[in-house]
């Protein structure tokens, strides 16, 4: 009986390998370690409730690279950068290799916002650009937005149900407080959601991500 890998698993195998490595190099490289997938399945691990939210699953560096060059901005320093279910923080360093004012993540699992305090402090800052990287422990679906023109990013952290009331919190916040706001979805998975969003209008719509944006008046 022949032993040898169909096409397909050959092709899996590949790109599996391929993924491995990248995740290596990127931590070994930023000396952090951000790499692995990770869930929460007990309430006492988390601030807030479980709800709906989804495994940590770290961002491709490149992919990650590619959606933040198709922002509409001209200039980042005029611009906060959140991660909501930011995890160990990949797409913290990622950003911060850009000169946004600053960069703060969001993340509602003990375990893993421990583990990004531990990466912002020992990263290497050769490359950050950004003045501030900050892991912040709080539930998204509770998080009081700050008063800045924001880019919001998502990789799919959670479902319907945080996000429609992140939605009902950001529409509050736009109101008390009008300004240029961005949200960056990366492989999105609930984008109708944010197509539904009053004062937002579509920028770009890849494969990839969907970038929505305020519209000015």
């Amino acid at each position: 009986m022949s032993s040898a890998l169909h096409p397909r698993q050959l092709a899996n195998l590949l790109r599996a390998t391929i993924r491995s490595i990248e995740e290596r190099w990127f931590d070994a490289t930023h000396r952090v370690h951000t790499s692995g997938n990770a869930s929460v399945r007990n309430p006492s691990e988390v601030v807030g409730q479980i709800r709906d939210g989804e495994a940590y699953v770290p961002v491709r560096a490149a992919n990650a690279r590619v959606a933040l060059a198709d922002l509409p901005i001209h200039d980042l320093s005029a611009f906060t950068f959140v991660d909501l279910g930011s995890g160990k923080g990949r797409m913290l360093f990622i950003a911060a290799e850009l000169p946004f004012q600053r960069v703060l993540g969001v993340e509602y699992s003990t375990a893993l916002h421990q583990q990004a305090l531990q990466n912002i402090a020992s990263h290497r800052r050769s490359k950050q650009r950004s003045q501030t990287i900050e892991s912040i422990h709080a539930d998204a679906a509770e998080f009081e937005f700050p008063n800045e023109n924001l880019v919001l990013y998502l990789f799919n952290p959670f479902g319907p149900e945080v996000i429609t009331r992140v939605l009902a919190n950001l529409r509050q916040s736009l109101l008390r407080h009008p300004r240029h706001i961005i949200v960056l979805l990366l492989w999105p998975e609930n984008s109708h959601l944010f197509s539904e969003v009053d004062g937002f209008r579509l920028h770009r719509k890849t494969r990839r991500y969907h970038i929505y944006e305020t519209i000015h008046p």
